[in-house]
């Protein structure tokens, strides 16, 4: 199912109009710091948005993990260790930011909280990451990970999509939410070590029609990346049905030492 970034737009438009209404009626508090916030601002007061940490280079070509360098830069492909030992199935993966207090405490709003509004902050911090990085993915097709329908179920919308369909309106991509389906509910992993991880979500997914995977190249779109696990299994599925490059883009990034939690 093909979803028009139009769409998207008079979505975007119709929950910006909603703001206005709610902050007229209850006035919204920061969701980070619980401070005031000014009518030009969505969740975020602007300290608190000046603390979200982009990521942005050195960082390894595939992954995208910050790269912790004390020496120049090597070259715009430099790869990190674990790449090195183990790579990915997937091309590349980028995130827009280390996933640490303030985009930590806007995912959870948005995926745990329910507050769609979030959305309109989380648009306003893709379209900054993408404004610096115009030409990512041109040419390929938007698709998000997607959730067991039991999962659907209990929480009542996808996440994946929505973040998936801010990106693909802002980026002038297609977006197709039936490339994939998920399969196996699978056991929530964020007490799971690395090796855990990769053993609950393998089988996971399936493709819906290979015909409209084969030759295409693909963006996976998720909320969190945090060992790679759940892409990395997407993106073998997707490449064993004959899709060209596969990369993924994610809000957030679970890094070592930089505050993440779950």
């Amino acid at each position: 199912m093909q979803v028009s970034p139009a769409k998207g737009n008079i979505a975007a438009r119709v929950l910006r109009g909603l703001r206005k209404l709610l902050d007229f009626v209850f006035p919204q508090d920061c969701i980070s710091c619980d401070g005031k916030i000014s009518e030009r601002e969505c969740f975020l007061c602007a300290s608190c948005k000046a603390d979200i940490g982009f990521i942005r280079q050195p960082h390894c070509f595939q992954c995208g993990v910050p790269a912790d360098l004390s020496y120049a830069y090597p070259h715009e492909e430099f790869v990190c260790g674990d790449c090195r030992k183990s790579p990915f199935q997937f091309d590349q993966a980028r995130s827009l930011g280390f996933y640490d207090t303030v985009l930590r405490t806007t995912i959870h709003h948005f995926k745990y909280r329910r507050q769609m509004g979030v959305l309109t902050e989380m648009d306003l911090l893709l379209e900054k990451y993408f404004t610096e990085n115009p030409d990512f993915c041109q040419g390929f097709t938007v698709s998000p990970i997607p959730l067991h329908f039991s999962k659907m179920k209990e929480r009542g919308f996808d996440q994946a999509f929505l973040i998936a369909r801010q990106v693909a309106r802002i980026l002038k991509l297609p977006l197709e939410g039936g490339l994939l389906r998920r399969v196996n509910a699978t056991s929530p992993q964020a007490c799971m070590t690395r090796a855990e991880r990769a053993r609950n979500i393998k089988g996971a997914f399936e493709v819906n029609r290979p015909e409209w995977v084969a030759g295409k190249n693909i963006l996976l779109v998720d909320d969190v990346f945090t060992t790679g696990a759940t892409v990395n299994e997407a993106a073998k599925i997707l490449k064993k049905e004959g899709a060209g490059k596969v990369y993924v883009f994610t809000l957030g990034r679970v890094v070592v030492g930089k505050g993440s939690g779950l």
